[in-house]
């Protein structure tokens, strides 16, 4: 069997794949071959078919091969193929990996801060790969497509709360809780643990929301023929959070996702607002902040 087929965008990222839709054949095919590489990567933590300690081996093996430019591995190989294609600087995907790695540990984020540089390192690096595919330069543009990464992994972790603690993982800022601090299986096994929690989320996602809202400012200033995909990528995902919020941000034991009709639904809007709307309120209270904790990470990050 093709190990690539294990990997599909089709199958296993729905809703980028709808959006995907709408880019060129040329764009997709580079778009999946991004998504299958970091999919591989993330699958190495998460599948249980590795211990801790294999995982982590398989993982440096591949940074040790990403920074060679050389792998035996038909994954990795294609990927490298891409990065020198399209410029991508090796420190991107050695990030994406790094935060990877994180999952192999006690997963446990502090504050608002803590959550921001680990969807950095796991999604904002993807929104900053994607721009390289796109051959999108401009530093202010590939900032917003770090912003748009970082809200979609939010919504992820909103999304995935009851999976991950079954992992004994909390992506969810502790300083944005007002349980006391519970081991997973306790969340797990109580209902008024959980209806707490999920008390809880609203801060979250309106946070997120906000990046939303400024990511869709560099989306608006990409050349026309990205604009439609991008933006309803960006749609899609946060239509999650609102069908989170409609079920009273209940995420226990339900996989929330959208329908065919919704995403046709949300495509429409999506068109409406990039033929009408020409200006969104930046909130420069949240783009300052990001700015700043990612620059602690990295001098350089947009590059």
């Amino acid at each position: 069997m093709n190990k690539n087929s294990n990997y599909s965008i089709k199958t296993r990222a729905k809703t980028f794949y709808f959006a995907s839709f709408f880019f060129n054949k040329k764009i997709k095919d580079e778009i999946s071959t991004l998504y299958i590489f970091c999919r591989y990567i993330d699958d190495i933590s998460d599948s249980g078919n590795l211990n801790k300690i294999k995982a982590k081996q398989k993982l440096k093996g591949i940074t040790k091969d990403l920074k060679k430019l050389k792998s035996k591995d038909i994954i990795v190989k294609k990927f490298i193929r891409l990065m020198i294609k399209k410029k991508i600087q090796i420190k991107t995907p050695i990030m994406l990996i790094n935060g990877v790695m994180q999952d192999l540990g006690k997963v446990e984020l502090k504050n608002l801060e803590e959550l921001i540089i680990y969807s950095y390192k796991v999604a904002g690096t993807v929104g900053l790969m994607v721009c390289n595919i796109l051959e999108v330069n401009k530093k202010e543009l590939k900032f917003k497509g770090i912003q748009l990464g970082i809200a979609m992994q939010i919504t992820n972790i909103i999304r995935d709360i009851d999976e991950d603690l079954k992992r004994n993982r909390i992506y969810f800022p502790l300083e944005y809780l007002t349980i006391k601090k519970n081991k997973p299986k306790q969340i797990l096994n109580d209902r008024e643990l959980q209806k707490e929690f999920s008390k809880n989320i609203e801060r979250l996602k309106d946070f997120s929301d906000l990046i939303y809202t400024n990511s869709r400012i560099g989306i608006y200033k990409l050349p026309i023929r990205f604009r439609l995909p991008i933006a309803l990528a960006s749609k899609l995902y946060q239509g999650i959070g609102f069908k989170i919020k409609k079920h009273q941000y209940n995420v226990w034991n339900k996989r929330h996702y959208l329908s065919f009709v919704e995403k046709l639904a949300k495509s429409l809007v999506v068109l409406f607002e990039i033929l009408t709307i020409r200006n969104i309120v930046e909130n420069k209270k949240i783009e300052n902040k990001l700015n700043k904790i990612l620059l602690r990470l990295s001098n350089s990050y947009c590059d």
